[in-house]
């Protein structure tokens, strides 16, 4: 039995390789001019010509049944037989998608009723199936080069080895864990001033950097392993709809860290579907107010130091904004007598179950899921900030960080604890001056000519210790400005393998994780942003 289980596993693997890249290829069909018709047509032929062989093999005979019937199908647009169009493409994507299930339960694929799928792709072929879709009749005649490579050579098939991500994960961690270890080491060299063990700790640190930067980079992939499924989405709201929308994509091979590539699926999925349902008009006014018939769904990527910038932006109607704060004002969620800001009203649109939907529709509506897409965003150490013009469109921009496994961190002294800040929002560390003195955690310096707020982080995290003689401001960027973080002492830059703190402590504000010190114990990593947010928050949103 586990011999079998491991014949399932390789042909699944084996599947997937073969389907990865298959949805897009079907939907360049669309658009794609005949030279790179033709090859779209063969790599899907080829697909599903390997996938048919290697399913005959496990014994999943419906699987290899439908695949024929897919070759037969393919067969007959390359020989001109068929023209493709929008139909055609929906039905190769819908039973893509059955194929894809019954490669990843090859199990059950042996006994799963394809009669639907057989007769939707019957029905590709007109009222009379050259071949009548059976497994054992002769394949479509194929050309030589659309035939699958006999045997890959072996030296090359070598060269790359899967490695599960979970393995990744642990092998990420470790090299953090040899970070701490080697920090302590160069702590350690400096205490002895011994000359020998300090070029031994510099010649570890160096070797650990480049490790570390190696080991990093397994984990990042280009943002482009999610984009094509996109499209997809896209295509399928826009027919559920009745619009006529095109999804144009750049930057698809910025790069970012599998974990967020992972967490970001479902924020684009519901911009998307949104840009499509309450962005994009529909065809007849498009026209009526003198855009084109077709909507334009942009979504971009690009990084920006050691951030990624992802954009969805649409040419369609555009958030009203005060339409939203008139529906907030009516649910009491403003105060009647603050005046429009324009600005807030925006920000509106992620309070929960507030929407401008007239009614609700079968992808959106309902005023749920943009205060998802915030949280989600958030929790992945990003933001979410939204632009829009009433007729000229909206345009939701994430910034995330590339990678979430190691951070560089400031590392700054309260009392006997030690706290991590994130580099990415320091931006110079001063002294307190004399004679300034805080009221319940907080006061305002001058920098430079302009007031600057200040959040004592003893009094945020409730230290009853006494304060030094001396305290210190790490100024940090925030969206409004600068802000001071009032700490008792720096130590210096440090990075930081960021551990959750676990389902036990949840969610803690202004707490973004743990990380083990140089000496073994653990420390808070602070979470910058949101710790401002709750220190506004609890000071009257002053």
């Amino acid at each position: 039995m586990a011999e079998e289980d491991k014949i399932f596993e390789l042909f699944a693997e084996s599947c997937l390789e073969q389907l990865r890249g298959i949805e897009a290829a079907i939907l360049d069909l669309e658009t794609a001019g005949p030279g790179v018709l033709d090859a779209n047509v063969a790599a899907v032929f080829r697909a599903a010509h390997t996938i048919k062989g290697d399913a005959g093999a496990v014994g999943a005979a419906p699987l290899a049944e439908l695949c024929h019937a897919v070759e037969s199908v393919l067969d007959t647009v390359r020989q001109g037989g068929r023209p493709v169009g929008p139909r055609l493409i929906g039905e190769l994507l819908a039973v893509f998608d059955v194929i894809r299930a019954m490669a990843e339960n090859p199990k059950a694929a042996k006994q799963r009723d394809i009669a639907p799928e057989m007769a939707r792709m019957a029905a590709l072929l007109g009222p009379s199936p050259p071949d009548g879709g059976a497994v054992d009749a002769a394949p479509a005649a194929a050309p030589v080069e659309d035939a699958p490579p006999a045997e890959a050579n072996p030296d090359e098939r070598i060269k790359k080895l899967a490695i599960p991500a979970r393995e990744l994960d642990i092998l990420v961690d470790r090299v953090g864990e040899l970070g701490i270890a080697q920090a302590r080491l160069a702590s350690l060299s400096q205490r002895r001033a011994d000359v020998e063990l300090r070029d031994v700790a510099e010649e570890v640190e160096r070797l650990a950097a480049l490790l570390r930067d190696q080991v990093l980079g397994l984990r990042l992939l280009p943002i482009k392993v999610s984009f094509p499924k996109y499209r997809r989405l896209v295509r399928d709201a826009s027919a559920a709809l009745g619009k006529d929308v095109e999804l144009v994509m750049d930057g698809e091979n910025t790069e970012l860290d599998k974990a967020v590539i992972e967490q970001l699926n479902t924020p684009c999925i519901h911009l998307l579907r949104n840009a499509v349902d309450h962005g994009i008009e529909a065809p007849d006014v498009r026209e009526a107010l003198g855009k084109p018939r077709r909507g334009t769904v942009t979504l971009s990527a690009r990084q920006e130091g050691n951030d990624v910038v992802i954009a969805i932006r649409d040419d369609g109607a555009g958030i009203d904004g005060r339409k939203l704060w008139q529906k907030a004002v009516a649910q009491g969620r403003l105060d009647p007598a603050r005046p429009y800001d324009p600005a807030a009203a925006l920000e509106l649109i992620f309070l929960p179950g507030l929407s401008t939907a007239e009614a609700v529709g079968a992808v959106s509506g309902r005023g749920v899921g943009m205060d998802a897409v915030r949280d989600g965003i958030s929790a992945l150490r990003g933001r979410v900030d939204v632009a829009s013009a009433v007729g000229a469109g909206t345009v939701f921009t994430l910034r995330l960080p590339v990678s979430l496994a190691i951070i560089d961190c400031l590392e700054v002294r309260l009392g006997q604890e030690t706290y991590f800040l994130h580099l990415d929002y320091v931006e110079e560390c001063l002294e307190l001056p004399p004679g300034l003195h805080l009221r319940q955690g907080r006061g305002v310096m001058e920098l430079r000519g302009t007031a600057m707020p200040l959040v004592c982080l003893r009094h945020f995290f409730g230290l009853d210790d006494t304060p030094p003689a001396c305290s210190h401001v790490v100024t940090v960027r925030r969206e409004e400005g600068r802000a001071g973080l009032v700490v008792d002492g720096v130590v210096g830059r440090r990075q930081a393998v960021l551990k959750h703190l676990g389902r036990a402590l949840g969610k803690v504000p202004g707490v973004l994780g743990g990380t083990v010190t140089e000496s073994g114990d653990m420390a808070l990593v602070v979470d910058v942003p949101e710790l401002l947010r709750a220190a506004k928050a609890t000071d009257g949103g002053a």
